[in-house]
């Protein structure tokens, strides 16, 4: 139990100072909105705002990194839109490709220690009681705090991006999810399809992003 504290703290004293901000890059026709460092580009009547959530959740031994984007989708055409999970593809500084990955894949990732996960912004938890004060403290300030996808893993399917077929004039949002390490590059590119379109093809849109540490 001493082994897995001392790792804990310890990992918590390398990871407390280092702060990772995901800055988006400005593309033609694009609106940036700093508030949220999100930005909306607009193609053919379908406006897509992209964001990342900041929801990076590492595990002790390392064995994965997740992050999130926060997405939303907006049909201004006349015609159905279809966006599925296949439709998002992330690329980082050094070329290396990303898939989304499913709700159930990450839930599997952040509950295989769940008592020794330090979820953003690197603050590690040992005892239940303390998973009970963040919560009581989560709920009782007008702020939001990091939320802990380890204590409510149902988070992570009713957060998750289900777009499908997005009906003329609606919206659909939610988080798209990836294993990498953000600390581990400086930039990369949010690539979003519409369904159906080869990868081979040039992205719908493209969203790049400044990784800063």
């Amino acid at each position: 139990m001493k082994k897995h504290i001392v790792i804990l703290l310890c990992a918590w004293l390398l990871l407390a100072g280092c702060t990772i901000k995901v800055i988006p890059q400005q593309v033609p026709h694009g609106v940036i909105n700093p508030a949220d460092n999100s930005q909306i580009i607009t193609r053919d009547g379908i406006a897509i705002k992209a964001a990342n959530a900041e929801r990076e959740i590492v595990s002790y031994n390392l064995d994965g990194t997740v992050t999130a984007f926060d997405v939303t989708v907006h049909n201004q055409t006349d015609r159905e839109a279809g966006f599925g999970a296949d439709s998002f593809l992330l690329l980082d500084d050094q070329s290396r490709q990303y898939q989304p990955l499913s709700p159930e894949k990450v839930k599997e990732i952040v509950s295989r220690d769940s008592y020794y996960l330090i979820p953003y912004p690197y603050i590690g938890f040992y005892y239940l009681e303390d998973y009970e004060k963040t919560t009581y403290y989560n709920e009782t300030k007008s702020y939001q705090l990091p939320y802990y996808f380890e204590v409510y893993p149902q988070d992570l399917f009713t957060r998750a991006l289900d777009a499908g077929s997005v009906i003329p004039g609606a919206k659909a949002s939610g988080l798209v999810y990836f294993r990498i390490d953000l600390a581990g590059v400086r930039e990369m590119k949010l690539l979003v399809f519409r369904k159906g379109t080869s990868k081979s093809s040039p992205p719908d849109f493209i969203f790049p992003f400044i990784v800063n540490k």
